[in-house]
């Protein structure tokens, strides 16, 4: 309107509920299923008091609108991620980087489940490490990987390999074990979390 020119977007991390579905659509998770039902305990079973009130935390893979959000406690994945409160109108939501996010990212059974799928997709994609590495990058991040992002995701690889032929475990679990610590490094890098 003032004659200025706006060449681009101030970088921002991804909402909570942005983050979950980015990582159950890249694992092929995602149910895109609407509206429905939260699969509350039978009425019978309630013995709910002030003191004992009622939590559940259902997991579900549908997207994170759908998401049961209790007023009494937030769920983890959206409280840690600075997603919205439920007591109040939240016009705008303050951002927060603390080091409780990188180890939920690193740890948790959520995050580890869907870099599986991601791997186990690449697996079926394609028979060569290549091939994995570049649908893997192409899912995640829209992108074909750089010479040195191939050569260094084949490198980890290789050593991640190398460091399971000694624990006797199985071929084919080496395989998606190798492919998924991969898919996990992808899914939780700054590119992934944020939009530039």
């Amino acid at each position: 309107p003032d004659a200025r020119l706006l060449w681009r977007f101030n970088r921002r991390r991804l909402s909570a509920e942005e983050i979950r579905d980015a990582m159950l659509l890249v694992s092929g998770d995602l149910d895109p299923t609407m509206g429905g039902e939260h699969p509350f305990p039978p009425v019978e079973s309630w013995n709910f008091t002030q003191h004992a009130p009622f939590y559940g935390d259902y997991p579900t893979n549908r997207r994170s609108v759908y998401l049961m959000q209790q007023r009494l406690k937030r769920h983890p994945f959206v409280g840690l991620f600075d997603g919205a409160d439920a007591n109040v109108s939240t016009a705008r939501r303050e951002l927060t980087t603390v080091p409780t996010q990188a180890l939920y990212l690193m740890n948790n059974e959520f995050v580890h489940q869907r870099a599986e799928g991601l791997a186990r997709r690449a697996l079926a994609e394609s028979p060569d490490a290549a091939g994995r590495v570049e649908f893997i990058w192409r899912t995640a991040f829209g992108r074909a990987p750089g010479r040195a992002e191939q050569a260094d995701a084949a490198a980890f690889a290789k050593q991640y390999t190398d460091a399971l032929a000694g624990t006797g475990a199985s071929p084919d679990s080496s395989e998606v074990k190798v492919w998924s610590a991969l898919a996990r490094t992808v899914v939780t890098r700054n590119e992934f979390l944020f939009v530039d």
